[in-house]
């Protein structure tokens, strides 16, 4: 009786663990949401599917980083180069 119970615990235990596996973790998330922000049409709005398991601040943070890359205001790592936002802001009339 008790290795049955033992066997239902451990079938139990691995189907937990794939199903919590089974998606993104969410660093994947971030970055995933990340790049539908950058790639998405200019206009477009709301907040994407691939963003929602995203934390609000986590979120705002991604879409702002999103908004500068798209404006080409990030150096070759992704960070911000205020220099290109200084060089942008100055031909714009």
């Amino acid at each position: 009786m008790n290795h049955r119970r033992a066997v239902a615990a451990l079938l139990l235990s691995a189907a937990t663990l794939t199903a919590c596996s089974s998606g993104p973790t969410y660093d994947e998330s971030v970055k995933l949401c990340q790049k539908t922000l950058v790639e998405r049409p200019a206009g477009e709005t709301g907040k994407p599917k691939e963003c929602e398991p995203l934390k609000d601040e986590d979120y705002k943070t991604v879409s702002i980083a999103a908004s500068m890359a798209r404006l080409g205001w990030t150096d070759e790592n992704g960070r911000f180069d205020k220099n290109k936002m200084l060089e942008d802001t100055s031909t714009q009339p």
